[in-house]
């Protein structure tokens, strides 16, 4: 008896899309706190080991898509004048995120200016 393969794959396939761009809209609005305590303290091994093979390369996923929707929305953006909150958003942040913070810390530089110098 043949299975059809290639019906199921379609099928994983949307769901995992769906649940990456699920994710990734999620991850865009719901606020982040933290503890200020912890925010001061020096980050440990493991979470400078998460934050680098982790959280970098998210971070430049992150930007490069960013950079892709920034291009593809230029045309919108430039007439509405709204070019540099877009790059700011789509750009900028994520850039700062990857490259800027200190290894393990994983606040971004808008909620602790002084961390990212």
């Amino acid at each position: 008896m043949m299975v059809r393969s290639w019906k199921l794959g379609k099928i994983g396939l949307l769901a995992v899309v769906m649940l990456a761009a699920q994710t990734l809209a999620l991850g865009q609005t719901l606020p982040v706190s933290y503890d200020q305590e912890q925010a001061l303290r020096q980050p440990n091994g493991s979470e400078q080991f998460v934050d680098m093979f982790i959280g970098r390369p998210l971070g430049l996923f992150a930007l490069a898509l960013g950079a892709v929707t920034y291009v593809v929305a230029l045309p919108f953006s430039l007439p509405s004048h709204s070019a540099d909150s877009a790059g700011k958003g789509l750009v900028v942040s994520p850039a700062e995120w990857t490259f800027k913070r200190p290894l393990g810390r994983f606040v971004s530089c808008d909620d602790q200016p002084d961390f990212c110098k």
